[in-house]
């Protein structure tokens, strides 16, 4: 897959491409659900261990649809509270 980024063409593997619109759905799904902005819940999302193993390859979270990834990144929060707690 090619994106135009200003004047140069960016070339990006379809696992790449398919990781972005993942993190960017569940993202959706976590706004939603905290009643934040979805900016927000993006940028909160990437910092997680959660989107991290989104973006290895190796773990196959990929091939998991957004709900599944929303769950994963719910389960690490919820992990860390209890943890603090």
């Amino acid at each position: 897959m090619i994106l135009e980024e200003g004047d140069k063409l960016m070339k990006v593997s379809k696992y790449e491409y398919t990781m972005q619109l993942l993190a960017a759905m569940a993202s959706i799904n976590i706004a939603r659900e905290q009643k934040i902005s979805r900016t927000k819940a993006f940028f909160r999302f990437m910092k997680s261990q959660t989107a991290a193993m989104l973006f290895d390859e190796s773990t196959d979270m990929w091939m998991n649809g957004p709900d599944y990834i929303a769950d994963e990144y719910r389960r690490e929060r919820l992990a860390k509270t209890v943890g603090q707690g």
